[in-house]
């Protein structure tokens, strides 16, 4: 996960995102690191600023996983 990312700082950041987002819906956690690294992907490729790539990554993926739940 770490050639994505600027530090270890940034990579263990982006790994308590995605253990708290897989408690919160409820699913292993290997399937919401796949999912949450292509959006985070996504969302770099033309950002000037990436403070808020993450905020922006997991509200897009809830959204997008309690659409797929229900």
């Amino acid at each position: 996960m770490g050639t994505m990312f600027a530090s270890d700082a940034e990579v263990a950041l982006h790994e308590a995102v995605i253990d708290s987002l897989a408690a919160e819906m409820h699913r292993p956690a290997e399937e919401i690191k796949q999912h949450y690294l292509r959006e985070i992907e996504r969302l770099q490729e033309g950002a000037r600023v990436r403070d808020f790539i993450s905020v922006c990554a997991v509200r897009h993926l809830r959204q997008t996983l309690r659409t797929s739940a229900g």
